[in-house]
C-alpha cells in the first residue's frame, strides 16, 4: 500500500504588503501555488491513501478565494485518483472558537473526502484493509480508541507531541491536543501521521511530522 502524508497547508495565509498583478496578496498566492504543485505530485505517484493532518486553512473563516482553491484541488484529486481514499482532520487553525459556528471542512465531504473536524472518527478504507483513526485538534478528542483489526492501522492526528516539538515553538502556536510519545503508543500502529509542527521530523520509524508545505508559521525565520 502506498500513502501520502501532508499537513499544514495554511491556505489563505497572508503576509507582507506585496500584491500580484491581479491584486492578490503575494504570499497567499505563493501558498496556493505550493498546494497546487503538491497535488500535481500526489497525482503522479498514484497513492492508495492521502492523509492530511490538519490546518488546511490558515483561519477558521477563510476567504472565498481560499475555499474555492481548496475545493478545486480536492476535486482534481478525486477526478484523477478516483479509487484513492482521502482522509483529513481539523487543525487548531481550522477549528472555530464556538461549536455552533461549524467547520468549513465539512464542505469536502461532498467530494467523498473523509473528514474529522469536531471529534475523533474511525474510517475503514482501502477495501477494508486499512483502519484510520482520525483525531482533530479539538478539546477532548484524545485519547481516542479504535479497534486495530485491519491489515494496516493508522493514526492521523493534529497535535503537539511535547517531547518532540520545541517548547518555544509550541508556546507561539498552541494546540488543543498535547501528547507524549508514550501517549501515542507508537508500536501499535502501522503508521502515525502527525500535523501541527511545521518542520519535517521523524518521531519514530513509523511516525512523522510531515511539516508544512510552505513557510507559514508565526516564526518563519526560525524555520
Amino acid at each position: 500500500m502506498r500513502l501520502v502524508h501532508l499537513s499544514d497547508l495554511h491556505l489563505g495565509y497572508r503576509q507582507y504588503l506585496r500584491l500580484t498583478p491581479t491584486g492578490i496578496n503575494q504570499r497567499e498566492a505563493d501558498v496556493a501555488r505550493t498546494f497546487q504543485r503538491a497535488v500535481d505530485q500526489i497525482i503522479r505517484v498514484e497513492p492508495d491513501l492521502v492523509l492530511i493532518a490538519g490546518d488546511v486553512f490558515h483561519t477558521a473563516r477563510p476567504t472565498n478565494a481560499a475555499i474555492l482553491h481548496a475545493f478545486r484541488q480536492f476535486l482534481r484529486l478525486r477526478k484523477e485518483l478516483p479509487t484513492a481514499e482521502i482522509v483529513l482532520v481539523a487543525g487548531n487553525h481550522d477549528t472555530p472558537r464556538t461549536t455552533e459556528t461549524g467547520s468549513i471542512l465539512a464542505l469536502f465531504e461532498q467530494l467523498d473526502v473523509r473528514v474529522a473536524s469536531t471529534e475523533a472518527k474511525s474510517f475503514r478504507v482501502c477495501g477494508g484493509n486499512v483502519n484510520v483513526l482520525a483525531v482533530p485538534d479539538v478539546p477532548g478528542a484524545w485519547p481516542a480508541q479504535m479497534e486495530r483489526d485491519a491489515k494496516y492501522n493508522i493514526l492521523l492526528i493534529h497535535a503537539d507531541v511535547e517531547d518532540v516539538v520545541p517548547r518555544h515553538v509550541a508556546d507561539i502556536d498552541r494546540a488543543a491536543v498535547r501528547v507524549t510519545r508514550a501517549d501515542l503508543d507508537l508500536a501499535k500502529w502501522s503508521y502515525v501521521g502527525l500535523g501541527h509542527y511545521h518542520v519535517h521530523r521523524r518521531v519514530a520509524d513509523n511516525a512523522y511530522y510531515s511539516g508544512a508545505i510552505d513557510y507559514t508559521s508565526l516564526n518563519v525565520w526560525g524555520e
